[in-house]
Formats: C-alpha cells, sequence, structure tokens
C-alpha cells in the first residue's frame, strides 16, 4: 500500500515551515540588534547619570556643611570684622583655624582650606596664617578678587602649597562673612586625584569611557587610555552637564566592542535559528509519520471485515484513496447517530431538568465527570464567564391558584419565561431557566467578561417584574445571587437568591432584591427590639394610648433593619409569647377576651402574611379590637372607678420613699389584702411590681435627657438607697443603670 497521504501531508508543511521561520529569524535578529543597540545606550545614559549625580552629590555636600558651619558662626564674623581687641582677635583666629581644621578633617575629599581678608590682606589656612604677599598661592586670590567666578565651584587649576608642590585641584570660593559677604573669601581645594578615586568608586567598564570636562569643556579627569589625542576613534554617544557644578561628563563605547559583541552574539543565535529549522523539519516528517499510523492501522482494520461494512467493492479502492473508506464509513454513522438523536430527543427535557437540579444542589459537579461537555444542554459556553442566579416568585400564590385554571396559569408562567428570555436575548447574555417549583422559576444566567463593571441581570428581571406588574393582573418578587467563579459556586449563588426573596417581607412585592443588599443579622441585632416588645406589652395590658406608639416604633425598626421573614416571625412569635405571658395574669373574662379577639387572629396572619406592611396594618386593627373590648369590660367592673382613682394616685406619688400598699390602702380606706388582689385581677401584677415599673421608667427618662449623678436620681425615683435602687434597676432593665446610659452618650 502506497502511504500517499502521508507524503502529501509532508511536503505540504515543509516549505511553508522552513519559509515562515526562515522570515521569522531574520525579523527576530534585525530586530535584537536594535534593540540590543538601544538598551546599550540607555544603559550609558542611565550610567552617566548616576556618575554625575554622585559626583554633585559629594560636592554638595561639602557646601552645605560649610554653609552651616560657617554661616552663623560668630567667631567667623568677628575674623571679618573691625571692632576686636587685639588679644580677642588672637583668640578668635584662634577658633576659627580650629574651624578650618575641622572642615578639612570632616571631609577626606579636602586637600586645603583657607580665609582670605580683604581688609589687611591675610590669609588664614588651615597650617598657618600670614600675608598675602608670602602666601604661596597668591597670583589666583588677586585674579579671583578681580574677576570673581560665575560659579562657586572653579575649574580645573594648578594649587602650589607652602612647600612649593603643585598639585592639580577644583576649588569651591564662597564670599565671606556668608552669605554674600564683601569682606573676602572662603577657597577649599579638592585634589582633581580625588575626584578621579569618586568616580572609581560609582563604576569602571571594560567596554565604555567616561570623561569629566570643567565649564570651559577642558578634560579635567576620566579614563586616561582614551583621552585626548589617544581617543580619536571613541564616540560621545552621552553628554551629560551639571547645573550644579557646570561640569560636563562625556561617555561613550570603547572601539565599538559592544556592538561587535551583539554582531558575534546575533551570528550566534543565527547558527542556532539554522539547526532549529533542520529540527524542525525531521519533526514535521516524524510527527507525520506518528499522525498517519491511525489512519493506516484504520484501513487495516476496514480490510480485515470487509462485511460489517455491507459496501464490499470499496475495499478495492484503498491503496488508491485511503479517505474515500473513512468517507464511507462516517455517512453509516451519521445514519446510525439520526436514529439515536431521535431516541435521545425524547429523554433531553427530563435530563435537562435532573442536571439543572444537580446544578443548583452542587452534588458531584465536577468537569472530570463530563459537566463541562454537558453546558451544552444549558446553552451555555465553555468560557470562564462567571455565573448569577435569580428567581422569580409569583406573589400570593394561593390567589393565583384560585383566580386561574391550570391553563391560565400555564400560560401565565409561559409567557413570563419568553419574557426573561426575550429580555436576556436583547441584552447578549445566555441563560437557562426552569420552574424548580410551582410558584418559583429559576434563571442561571451565564455573565460574559464585559458586563463586568455592569449589572445587566439586575436590569432584565427588573424590566421582568415590572413588564408582568403592568401587563398581567398579577405581581412577581425576584431574588438575586452573587456572581459565582464556576459551576461548583452556583449552588451558592441559588443559596443566597433564595435567602434575598425570603426579605421580600420588608423589601415589599414587585421588588427585585440582591442578596449583596441584605444584611444578615445576628442573634443578638434582631433581639435588640425585644424592650420595645416588652414596653408595647406592658402599655396594652394596662389599657393605655401609648401601646400604640411602642407598635409603631417597633415596625420602624423593623423596616429600617431589613429582616428575613424567618426573622420576623420569630419577633411575632416573641409578641405574642410576651402578650400570653402578661394577659394570663389578668382575670379570666380578660384572658378570654384576649384569646378570642386577638391571639387566635394573629396566629393566623403571622402564618400567611407576605409583607411587612401587610403585617402592621391587619395586626394594628386586631389589636386596636382587642383594646377597645378590653377597656368595655374594665368599664362594666364595679371596681372601675376605683382601680382608675388608684392608678392616678400611685402616678403622682410613686417617687415618694415611703409610699407603700399600707399607705395606699389607708388613702382610700380597703384592707391591704383585698386592695392587693384587686389590683392583680385588674393589671395583672403586683402592687410592688407596678410600683418598681413605674419608678423605673421615669429614672431610664432621667438618665437619657439629664446628666444627674445616678444617686441623685435614685432619690428622685423614689429609693432612699442608690444600692437597692441598682438592683431593681438590673433586674427589670438587664443592666445597670450606669450601662444604661452609655448606650445613649
Amino acid at each position: 500500500m502506497r502511504k500517499k497521504w502521508r507524503n502529501r501531508l509532508v511536503f505540504a508543511y515543509l516549505p511553508v515551515f522552513i519559509l515562515v521561520i526562515v522570515v521569522l529569524l531574520w525579523i527576530f535578529f534585525v530586530t535584537m540588534s536594535e534593540l540590543s543597540k538601544q538598551q546599550a545606550l540607555k544603559a550609558n545614559e542611565i550610567y552617566a547619570e548616576n556618575t554625575m549625580q554622585y559626583m554633585d552629590s559629594k560636592l554638595r555636600t561639602v557646601e552645605q556643611y560649610i554653609v552651616q558651619t560657617f554661616l552663623d558662626d560668630q567667631s567667623v564674623i568677628d575674623f571679618y570684622s573691625t571692632s576686636p581687641l587685639a588679644l580677642n582677635r588672637y583668640l578668635n583666629d584662634r577658633d576659627v583655624y580650629k574651624k578650618l581644621i575641622l572642615l578639612r578633617d570632616s571631609f577626606s575629599e579636602i586637600d586645603s582650606v583657607y580665609l582670605y581678608r580683604t581688609r589687611d590682606q591675610i590669609v588664614l589656612s588651615d597650617t598657618s596664617m600670614m600675608g598675602l604677599e608670602q602666601f604661596s598661592n597668591s597670583p589666583y586670590l588677586h585674579t579671583l578678587m578681580a574677576a570673581p567666578p560665575a560659579n562657586r565651584w572653579n575649574i580645573g587649576r594648578e594649587y602650589l602649597d607652602n612647600s612649593g608642590v603643585t598639585t592639580p585641584v577644583v576649588s569651591l570660593v564662597m564670599r565671606m562673612p556668608l552669605p554674600l559677604g564683601t569682606e573676602g573669601v572662603l577657597v577649599a581645594n579638592i585634589k582633581l586625584n580625588t575626584l578621579s578615586k569618586l568616580l572609581d568608586n560609582v563604576s569602571r567598564s571594560k567596554f565604555s569611557y567616561l570623561h569629566l570636562l570643567d565649564a570651559r569643556g577642558e578634560y579635567m579627569i576620566g579614563d586616561d587610555a582614551i583621552s585626548g589625542a589617544a581617543g580619536a576613534n571613541r564616540e560621545d554617544v552621552t553628554v551629560i552637564k551639571s547645573e550644579y557644578t557646570g561640569w560636563t561628563i562625556r561617555s561613550g563605547f570603547i572601539d565599538g566592542v559592544v556592538f561587535r559583541f551583539l554582531s558575534n552574539l546575533n551570528a550566534f543565535w543565527l547558527v542556532i535559528g539554522i539547526i532549529t529549522v533542520l529540527a524542525g523539519a525531521l519533526w514535521i516528517v516524524y510527527v507525520s509519520r506518528q499522525n498517519y499510523k491511525p489512519i493506516e492501522s484504520l484501513l487495516e482494520r476496514l480490510s480485515s471485515v470487509p462485511l460489517q461494512l455491507q459496501k464490499p467493492h470499496i475495499l478495492g479502492k484503498v491503496k488508491h484513496d485511503e479517505f474515500k473508506i473513512i468517507d464511507n464509513l462516517l455517512d453509516h454513522l451519521l445514519e446510525q447517530f439520526g436514529k439515536y438523536r431521535l431516541e435521545n430527543d425524547e429523554n433531553f427535557s427530563y435530563r435537562r431538568r435532573y442536571l439543572f437540579e444537580q446544578l443548583l444542589t452542587g452534588t458531584q459537579l465536577k468537569l472530570e465527570d463530563g459537566w463541562d461537555k454537558e453546558l451544552s444542554h444549558f446553552g451555555f459556553q465553555e468560557t470562564n464567564d462567571p455565573y448569577r442566579v435569580a428567581i422569580l416568585e409569583i406573589d400570593k400564590y394561593s390567589n393565583f391558584t384560585s383566580a386561574y385554571t391550570n391553563k391560565d396559569q400555564y400560560l401565565i408562567k409561559f409567557i413570563i419565561d419568553n419574557v426573561v428570555q426575550e429580555l436576556s436575548q436583547n441584552a447578549g447574555i445566555l441563560i437557562c431557566l426552569e420552574w424548580i417549583e410551582k410558584h418559583r422559576l429559576c434563571v442561571v444566567c451565564q455573565m460574559p467578561n464585559e458586563f463586568a463593571s455592569g449589572d445587566p441581570l439586575h436590569e432584565i428581571m427588573r424590566k421582568t417584574v415590572d413588564w408582568v406588574h403592568t401587563n398581567v393582573a398579577i405581581t412577581i418578587t425576584c431574588g438575586l445571587g452573587t456572581k459565582a467563579s464556576g459551576l461548583q459556586q452556583v449552588s451558592s449563588s441559588y443559596e443566597e437568591a433564595l435567602e434575598a426573596l425570603s426579605y421580600k417581607t420588608t423589601f415589599g412585592v414587585s421588588s427585585v432584591i440582591d442578596f449583596k443588599d441584605i444584611n444578615t443579622k445576628s442573634g443578638e441585632e434582631i433581639f435588640r427590639s425585644l424592650p420595645a416588645i416588652r414596653e408595647l406589652v406592658h402599655f396594652f395590658r394596662n389599657g393605655e394610648a401609648q401601646w400604640e406608639r411602642h407598635y409603631d416604633a417597633l415596625f420602624a425598626e423593623i423596616r429600617n433593619q431589613l429582616f428575613s421573614r424567618e426573622q420576623v416571625v420569630n419577633l411575632m412569635n416573641y409578641l405574642l409569647f410576651h402578650f400570653y405571658k402578661e394577659m394570663s395574669g389578668l382575670s379570666p373574662e380578660y384572658l378570654e377576651c384576649w384569646r378570642e379577639y386577638a391571639l387566635n387572629p394573629i396566629n393566623e396572619w403571622v402564618a400567611s402574611f407576605d409583607t411587612v406592611d401587610e403585617l402592621e396594618k391587619e395586626l394594628h386593627a386586631i389589636l386596636q379590637d382587642a383594646c377597645l373590648r378590653l377597656d368595655k369590660l374594665r368599664a362594666q367592673r364595679s371596681q372601675h372607678d376605683l382601680i382608675d382613682q388608684v392608678k392616678a394616685y400611685i402616678e403622682d406619688e410613686f417617687n415618694n420613699p415611703d409610699f407603700s400598699l399600707v399607705m395606699l390602702s389607708e388613702r382610700f380606706k380597703l384592707t391591704p389584702n383585698y386592695l392587693s388582689r384587686l389590683f392583680k385581677e385588674e393589671f395583672g401584677e403586683k402592687f410592688i411590681d407596678y410600683l418598681a415599673g413605674l419608678r423605673i421608667e421615669q429614672a431610664k427618662h432621667l438618665l437619657v435627657t439629664t446628666s444627674t449623678a445616678i444617686q441623685e436620681i435614685a432619690v428622685k425615683v423614689g429609693y432612699t438607697h442608690t444600692f437597692s435602687f441598682i438592683r431593681v434597676f438590673k433586674k427589670l432593665v438587664g443592666r445597670t443603670p450606669g450601662d444604661y446610659r452609655k448606650e445613649f452618650h
């Protein structure tokens, strides 16, 4: 069998491979050569800049030290003054001399330093004091005073010391007294040899040179091997001038050594490239042979079992066209695939729902189990885009089922499906949706990365909710989970969407509730509302109108805290528990009235309410009706007027420390036992507890609204002993008066 297609593969790919590699190598070498040259020039520029900055820093440090030392120094000022006496002048000159010695010793760069006084032409150096004519460097001072330099740092010159030795130096010249005196100058000399060592400390390179020139452009120091005429073959590529000294650094490469190196480097890589091309050509031949083996093996298998194909006349063409057999085999497979597809479509909807449930619950959700291939069932793409879950819930579903037939219910759900799909398609995002419950539609959205800064799903859900509210005689509410980074986190987004829906009680119907907009409350935060509940129950039991104010405050707190439905139900259950506990202390006819007209209706509404507004309205009506009925019962009792008088008297006298049940019974000419029993039947609590409650309520008011000491408050509300007041306060409020005041201040 001739391997016709294998040879075609080899000779089809090999020329293209060689041509492309050659072009790429040429582009690579040209580009690398240019980039390397640019990098070398950039590195040389940075090297020269760093050197100049280092040189300026050293010289600037010397100048700053001199300014700091001599600017306000009295001895230096007196040195140039005409007033000091001879003895004082001698001592003063001695102090200045010591400062010059200290300056020279503080900086190793300074070779010599001296002060010149024009008034009497005296030079005071770090070694001696003499007249100008005896000073070895007097010509320089004459020139300096005749034509002051423009820059404090002078050009390089020869310095002749007292021993007759000449040294190349640069000089720092400063007019004295500082800052701009006219009485003389200070001259600090630095050897050029010292500056050369400073350059050596920065860097030396065998590939580049560096020259330091003075303000006139004359060579001062640098790489001697290529200075002057010896550097005729050099080419300056970097010129840096110091704004501080006026000196210039010139730098470049020595005889093109860097560029020769780069050229040699390019030649090396060219050889490597040629070797790579040859290796690639051999690899193509090898890979083509290896890739052809499956085809060869397949054809051999087909030749050995011709009866299975039921087309034996094709086998005679195997030697001439290998792919003809494969083409006919694919036709046969497609025919079989069509049959299997018809069978698979019948089960697709069931499998899709099963996979959707697995996606939401997160069970067996692993890519290695084939989940990445199952994405096509949902219309999703195999990308790294995040996912997000939304749940649409039909509000008041019991009313919905009673108002519409099964056929109409199905039609409305179908309409909601199509609205969501159309809005999603217009927004350019992929979704998959299923009715996971009779009243809940779950939407899983694949969020493209281009929407990272926006929230398209929130906008789609908002439009859907508004459209249904406007065009269909029902309302729906949506809960949104946060973004999930992958399939494994979709279940978390689903749980968040469910939790967001539980806050429909406070957000209301026809809302789009985002999980990130809700605040999950801890038990401690929820039960901060319990004191308000206790106040509400207390005033309701006593038949006082203040219960309505506490009722409004309780529901305002519920709205402000954004409680979930479960949390609202827990609060309502606690309200009922406290009501039952307090009302149980009243007489039987009061308790029976409470059970019939309040307890049972409230239980029914707590079990079926949808929103906080709805619950607040109905509970208020129930409690208001029960309160009126209890007031009627109280009015029918013969002792009602007497109890009202007793209550009013207690409210006037509760802050009397001597107030007691005996005093009260004497006031109304009743026995203490009878009055106590009457009080218990009417208010559901003992006289002593009622009195303590009044006193503590007044104490709480004083603690919040005044800065009166706790001891004084105790006396004002009827306690002679502060300890007794604190004990009763903590028993009723749950914390000490001091802690209670801190909460409001």
